[in-house]
């Protein structure tokens, strides 16, 4: 019940990230899942669509998807609740690990994030990957995901914990040296087949300072209670036209595409809409309207960039559609943003 949502402390601390960047939050005056009532409840979960809209307006901050790692620097234990304390409360690093990393629903959304431990005696590595999405945001969540792993470390042992190498799938930036100070090595492997992050065997077996006999255990099952009352904020209607405008943002607002993110076939997805009184074609119609009158209203785009951000082939195709919409032309809906219109009955 939990695929394809994340909790509400992170959706909380992603949103934080957004506003501390200084970018206008309208955009997401819309999401129904983003709210302050929402997010400040943590038996909430966030959905993922929404929280890659969350992402993706993150990377279109400097220092690009470099921000995934970097927002992270100074959090303290606590930051990401539960999750953290199952990091820092074990024996040791390694174990603790493999415990957070086995509940690790209770922060991500186990459907798109995949995290594996290899160990060969000598070093303990943690490999990560995620969905299918934008390039630039699958790239900030690979380096979150591994800044989060390297941050923890350091908190969970009171001391600084040095990578002994962090590989990235995504091709070098012009610089990473802010990527190297911040994980402390300049030992970053581009173009690597996979996301991983290695630590020395040693860092990762000595006792935890906070390590306390049977706490661990206590927090373990806390963990499984705490998911079984939490619960989707959004019902499978929303989650699906929020997955459809998160993918018409990326442009893969294909039916094989949107009915693949959420876990069923095509046809099954058909089926489910119909159930709904709606279509697959009235759907997309519904979102590149909203998509478009968004951008129209709130940005100075020109109307071919527009056309193409919302799937039409031109400016004549998006501006056929806006007549259709709104009964009139997408230079008045500019110049009067607030007439009355609305888009034609069906």
């Amino acid at each position: 019940m939990h695929e394809g949502t994340i909790s509400a402390r992170l959706a909380r601390f992603i949103t934080a990230s957004v506003r501390a960047s200084g970018t206008p939050m309208w955009r997401f005056e819309r999401f129904p899942d983003l709210g302050p009532e929402v997010l400040n409840d943590d038996l909430a979960r966030i959905s993922t669509p929404s929280a890659l809209a969350l992402w993706e307006q993150l990377t279109l901050t400097e220092p690009g998807p470099a921000i995934g790692a970097l927002i992270t620097e100074g959090t303290p234990l606590g930051t990401f609740g539960l999750w953290d304390y199952l990091i820092s409360t074990g024996d040791n690093l390694a174990e603790s690990l493999k415990v957070a990393i086995g509940h690790l629903a209770c922060i991500g959304d186990v459907a798109a994030e995949k995290l594996q431990v290899i160990e060969d005696g000598r070093t303990f590595t943690v490999r990560h990957a995620t969905g299918s999405w934008v390039p630039d945001v699958v790239e900030a969540i690979d380096l979150f995901a591994l800044a989060m792993l390297s941050t923890r470390a350091s908190a969970a042992t009171q001391r600084p914990v040095i990578p002994l190498e962090v590989t990235l799938t995504h091709r070098p930036p012009r610089t990473y040296q802010r990527l190297a100070a911040f994980f402390g090595t300049r030992n970053i492997v581009f173009d690597a087949p996979h996301n991983s992050i290695t630590f020395a065997d040693n860092d990762v077996r000595a006792r935890l300072p906070k390590a306390t006999p049977g706490l661990q255990q206590i927090l373990t099952e806390h963990a499984v209670l705490t998911l079984s009352a939490s619960k989707p904020v959004l019902r499978w209607h929303d989650r699906f036209r929020a997955t459809l405008d998160a993918a018409l943002r990326e442009d893969a607002a294909s039916l094989d595409r949107v009915a693949q993110r959420l876990a069923m076939s095509p046809r099954t997805l058909q089926r489910r809409l119909a159930e709904h009184g709606t279509s697959w074609r009235e759907e997309l119609e519904q979102t590149r309207h909203q998509q478009a009158m968004e951008l129209l209203r709130r940005t100075d785009l020109p109307l071919h960039s527009i056309a193409t951000r919302v799937g039409y082939s031109d400016a004549r195709a998006l501006r056929r559609a806006v007549q259709r919409w709104e009964g009139r032309s997408p230079n008045l809906v500019r110049r009067d943003p607030v007439t009355v219109g609305g888009p034609a009955e069906a």
